[in-house]
């Protein structure tokens, strides 16, 4: 077990200061804001980017979220939920002290969340972040290549024949997200269309649909993956992308405007750790990229970033969202699969706080805090519980050979404290409704 009182170290082959540099001077490039929607919402709600998340008519415009997947375009594919980022607590508004609820936010809810405690937000100047791969690193396909082997795992029929678009949901800067009808079921799923030639990052929107359609039935199995449906590409262009529809949004959503308690948080946590296959780096793990049923289900979305590897392989590429971003990664060190349970530990923080760490920095400048400072501070530790505290011991340990596993945190006392998923209900009730007052 790692020390939780390390002391600020440097590590691996390059110390934050040259890991600072080296990003800035390979990198720069690829920063953008998180989204020009949220630049517009968060200015006047909330003030945090939902780096991934959509909004009640819009996907952010660089890290689309959803849908149940709308993924982040940084992640290219992106498949969407219906709301998705919008802040809950609103301007002017008076909240009641016995349940922490915005007045209107609990008439419009209809009594159905009345413990459910919303938080206060502050602004926030945060940027967000495209994919920062190292290209020199790896060598890219042509596009006509991605092209070819696009045309080789797409269905060649038509769309049209087996779905009826419904109702768009979301716009992005890869494309439009719908709800649609499935003729033959009658389900209603999530459907994303896309101008494949005009996609900026084609090779991570072909990699997206090749590992949802390898874990297709894993995901039916585990229930913990939002599940890809089908994919479709028409006159070489128009691609649909069919998957699952979760009504309940992101988690974004519920942790930047409700507070949890611990034995929520376990909850969400343990069907993220089921969601994790050791075979599979997700690589970018974070609340944008959990969807929510209006039931309580917790699903993983947005494999973009992942790789597959063999046992005991490691990678070194620099990709993922910077703030929850695992030291390895940064200080580009050869890593594996726990770089997972890194970005868990800081979502569980974030679940903690509403935010991540250093969410007030720039992206550039969280990368190097990460790398220079290890392990965050955990602001809530003296109100923690002792499990609560060991576990985040457990996921933040600066050296990946001593943090958990999957399998070890799934054992793990905190997380035999978990809530049953039907205590989240109310919290994800209580968002829609208040999102839906705000519009």
């Amino acid at each position: 077990m790692c020390n939780p009182f390390m002391p600020r170290i440097t590590f691996g082959v390059m110390s934050p200061f040259s890991a600072y540099i080296d990003f800035i001077g390979n990198e720069l490039a690829h920063l953008k804001p998180s989204c020009s929607l949220s630049e517009q919402l968060t200015a006047e709600q909330d003030g945090r980017n939902s780096l991934g998340s959509e909004s009640s008519s819009k996907v952010s415009d660089d890290l689309d979220s959803t849908m149940a997947v709308e993924l982040n375009t940084a992640n290219e594919l992106v498949l969407a939920t219906t709301h998705c980022s919008e802040n809950v607590v609103l301007e002017g508004k008076t909240t009641n002290t016995s349940t922490g609820i915005d007045i209107d936010g609990k008439e419009a809810a209809n009594g159905i969340c009345d413990n459910v405690q919303v938080r206060k937000r502050v602004q926030t100047n945060d940027k967000g972040m495209d994919e920062a791969a190292n290209k020199s690193q790896r060598q890219k396909l042509s596009d006509q290549e991605i092209l070819e082997e696009l045309k080789q795992i797409v269905n060649e029929g038509n769309p049209t024949d087996r779905y009826d678009l419904l109702q768009k949901i979301g716009i992005g800067a890869s494309g439009q997200v719908y709800t649609a009808r499935d003729k033959v079921t009658g389900e209603v799923v999530a459907v994303k269309r896309m101008a494949f030639k005009s996609q900026p990052k084609k090779e991570l929107l072909l990699t997206e649909i090749k590992v949802m359609q390898k874990y297709k039935h894993e995901a039916i199995r585990l229930q913990n993956l939002v599940n890809y449906i089908d994919s479709f590409l028409v006159d070489a262009d128009d691609l649909w992308v069919v998957m699952d529809y979760l009504e309940g949004g992101n988690l974004t959503d519920v942790v930047v405007k409700t507070e949890l308690d611990e034995g929520q948080i376990a909850a969400i946590l343990r069907e993220c750790l089921n969601a994790l296959h050791h075979s599979i780096i997700h690589r970018d793990i974070k609340s944008d990229n959990v969807l929510l049923g209006m039931q309580g289900a917790v699903k993983l979305t947005d494999f973009g970033f992942c790789a597959q590897i063999q046992p005991g392989s490691k990678r070194a590429t620099m990709v993922g969202t910077p703030y929850w971003m695992a030291p390895e990664i940064v200080n580009k060190v050869k890593y594996n699969y726990k770089v997972d349970i890194w970005s868990l530990g800081i979502m569980a923080l974030e679940m903690l706080d509403g935010e991540p760490p250093y969410l007030y920095e720039t992206p550039i400048k969280a990368i190097y805090l990460i790398a220079q400072n290890g392990k965050p501070e955990v602001k809530k530790k003296n109100s923690l519980s002792p499990e609560f505290n060991d576990f985040l011991d457990r996921c933040l340990c600066v050296k990946q050979e001593e943090r958990a596993d999957a399998e070890e945190l799934l054992r793990h006392p905190f997380i035999q404290m978990a809530k049953p998923l039907s205590s989240l209900i109310a919290y994800i009730r209580a968002v829609k409704e208040l999102k839906q007052q705000q519009r």
